[in-house]
């Protein structure tokens, strides 16, 4: 059963945990040409995949998927899974903004606010993430959040951060 995390964020966005309500707005965002191409299943989803995914989600206690709020509006995702609570340590990724809310710094506030809840709430003290490797936009803002390249394998680029505290700045 996933346990409950109250809404959070900063000055600039709130996070809070996907509802079923939100399936179809998520979808759309994902399944478009320029941001499907990012993930590692790039292929179009049905609804229909994307609510038996969800329905999965609901029972897993080492996945949470945010949905990033901004001025009132759905502007985004960000998500923390395979969350190892016996080594303190997880991924970080299914990141995807709004097409009209891009370039707006609603998605570094996001993952800022995502490893204050990782570090602060989660007790967790080593994100990773992987990335298409020619995704230069991504890596950039990674690299802004601290994250450093570990490792590089079939078209991917492995990141982790394992001093969460300097991020939180």
């Amino acid at each position: 059963m996933k346990r409950s995390i109250a809404p959070f964020g900063n000055e600039i966005i709130s996070l809070r945990l996907i509802e079923e309500s939100d399936l179809e707005k998520t979808l759309d965002w994902r399944n478009r040409d320029d941001a499907r191409v990012w993930f590692k299943t790039s292929n179009l989803l049905t609804l229909e995949q994307h609510q038996a995914w969800f329905h999965r989600y609901l029972n897993k206690d080492d996945d949470f998927l945010f949905v990033i709020e901004a001025e009132g509006k759905m502007v985004g995702q960000v998500s923390v899974y395979e969350v190892q609570w016996d080594k303190g340590c997880a991924e970080i990724g299914r990141f995807l903004v709004a097409p009209d809310s891009s370039g707006k710094g609603y998605m570094m506030a996001a993952c800022k606010a995502l490893i204050c809840l990782c570090t602060n709430v989660l007790n967790l003290q080593y994100l990773f993430l992987e990335v298409i490797e020619t995704n230069d936009r991504a890596i950039r803002l990674y690299k802004r959040l601290g994250f450093l390249e570990e490792q590089r394998y079939s078209g991917l680029v492995r990141m982790g951060l394992s001093e969460l505290t300097k991020t939180l700045k």
